[in-house]
């Protein structure tokens, strides 16, 4: 019998059902699947699928849970299995698809894909999940109450003009659109207020806000926005994977003779894109540095939105540095980078040219 080297449930997360596929990669490098039939995506189906587990997975080799983040329908079975003690990865969506079609699996089925996620957990080396601290929890939950109901008062705003310009204009319909902007302006600002107390009871998570804020023209509810939709950052490891969560990764299609517009992917938070429209349009302003860097690529687009998005996308990553480093904001930050590599260029130049001398 071949000697099991690993073990990788691959959960596919509904809204009601769990798909359950449990894999084994073998010291022949071959894997072997074995599947449990759909569990209800709540406490009971969780107990169910505990003891399913209990009786299959070999204690003595490694084992990892892989599941897709999907909302917030994943958080229930995460949360149960890692209180329970086991290694749990939740994926993005964009990795996941991108495995997917490397398998070139043209049928896609629950079943399916909870096999595909067991092979991932299989095959690659995987960042375990960790649950998120219960503030950063409720200031997303927070963030996202407010920003639905900035968009419902968009709606009753342009509502309200409709009725005043009406002819057939009715007084009490006027009236009653007043009271409702009332109430959403009143619920707005105490969301935004329980932000603010929320963050200023947690020291770490206020200095840290701090060095955020330092950014000329990003403002407390911007930042809080930004971390409670990245949960602090927890599962970014550079640069280039934050990029890809918040949609702004480049995508360039070419193929012969057709040549494809350079356009941004829109394939991630768009929470985080809507929360830096406003901040960038301020930054080009009175950032000096952002002002400068909108102002070079506006003249070679045709449209400046496009020159506006790099400027958000820069920021995006701006915030989270300093969000990393703990550093605040420094506006010369660039030029003394430029003054540093022209010193080390020159000192290089000085050591050859006393080594050929």
């Amino acid at each position: 019998m071949a000697k099991r080297l690993k073990q990788s449930l691959g959960i596919d997360v509904s809204k009601l059902n769990l798909s359950l596929s449990l894999g084994f990669l073998t010291d022949k490098l071959d894997k072997e699947f074995i599947s449990h039939s759909d569990v209800s995506n709540d406490i009971s189906g969780y107990k169910e699928l505990l003891k399913w587990l209990r009786k299959s997975v070999d204690s003595s080799v490694d084992f990892l849970v892989v599941m897709e983040a999907t909302g917030v329908y994943h958080q229930g079975i995460a949360h149960y299995l890692h209180g329970q003690g086991y290694a749990v990865c939740v994926m993005q969506s964009g990795r996941v698809k991108r495995y997917a079609q490397s398998l070139d699996q043209r049928s896609k089925t629950d079943a399916l894909d909870s096999r595909m996620l067991s092979m991932l957990g299989l095959e690659r080396s995987i960042r375990l999940w960790r649950p998120p601290s219960k503030e950063l929890q409720q200031l997303k939950a927070l963030s996202r109450e407010r920003s639905s109901l900035l968009k419902d008062r968009t709606i009753e705003n342009n509502r309200q003009g409709a009725i005043e310009s009406s002819v057939y204009s009715n007084s009490k319909a006027q009236k009653r659109h007043k009271n409702r902007l009332k109430l959403f302006n009143s619920q707005i600002a105490l969301i935004e207020q329980e932000m603010q107390e929320l963050t200023s009871k947690n020291e770490v998570l206020k200095r840290k806000i701090g060095f955020m804020t330092s950014i000329p023209g990003i403002s407390y509810i911007s930042a809080a926005t930004v971390i409670g939709e990245t949960l602090g950052f927890e599962s970014i490891m550079n640069a280039k994977q934050l990029t890809s969560y918040a949609g702004y990764d480049v995508v360039l299609r070419e193929s012969g003779n057709f040549k494809g517009k350079t356009r941004i992917s829109k394939k991630g938070n768009s929470h985080i894109r809507a929360a830096l429209h406003m901040p960038s349009m301020t930054c080009v302003r009175c950032n000096p540095t952002l002002k400068q860097f909108y102002n070079r690529l506006k003249p070679k687009k045709a449209k400046p939105l496009v020159a506006l998005i790099a400027v958000q996308r820069k920021l995006l990553i701006l915030m989270y540095t300093l969000w990393k480093n703990e550093e605040v904001y420094d506006a010369n930050f660039e030029t003394k980078k430029q003054q540093k590599h022209k010193a080390l260029a020159a000192q290089d130049n000085n050591l050859i040219t006393q080594l050929v001398s």
